[in-house]
């Protein structure tokens, strides 16, 4: 009779984690405010900014976008997201001409003064939206969303 021996050999399996790390911003979800906010607190205004460069990738960049929502100095943002806004990409444009409109309408003039941030300083940004919102060639949600964040820098006394 014969006789059948299983040996069983232990397989050891490793990971290889990714050189690069994950984004934090990749974490959170986009539709998720809270986690938006939290990540921001985390990380910092300067570092969502630096993910609004066209050398992020698009994913992290996206979420940046709407990340600056929610910035301590939501200000700051203005200008990269005009630049943004301005652009083609059918994704981010949108994204960023919606993020303008709201960090424009949840300013006031008494916390600018109180981050003693100059209303010339914005000048740029708000060149560029009245830039976008004449723009025949941009999609007409992209040019509104322009032309109500203008007056809404406008009723803050940015000039132009």
């Amino acid at each position: 009779m014969r006789s059948f021996s299983l040996s069983v050999v232990p397989v050891l399996v490793v990971a290889v984690a990714s050189a690069q790390a994950v984004d934090p911003l990749l974490a959170a979800h986009d539709t998720d405010a809270l986690e938006l906010a939290r990540v921001v607190d985390r990380v910092g205004d300067a570092a969502i900014l630096a993910r609004l460069t066209p050398e992020t990738p698009i994913a992290v960049r996206a979420l940046a976008v709407v990340a600056t929502t929610r910035l301590h100095a939501p200000e700051d943002a203005l200008g990269p997201l005009a630049e943004i806004a301005a652009g083609r990409d059918p994704d981010l444009a949108p994204r960023a001409a919606q993020s303008l409109l709201i960090i424009a309408r949840s300013l006031d003039g008494a916390s600018l003064d109180t981050r003693e941030r100059d209303r010339v300083d914005f000048t740029p940004a708000r060149t560029r939206l009245t830039a976008i919102a004449a723009d025949e060639t941009a999609r007409s949600d992209i040019r509104r969303a322009a032309q109500l964040t203008d007056a809404a820098l406008a009723d803050l006394a940015i000039p132009l």
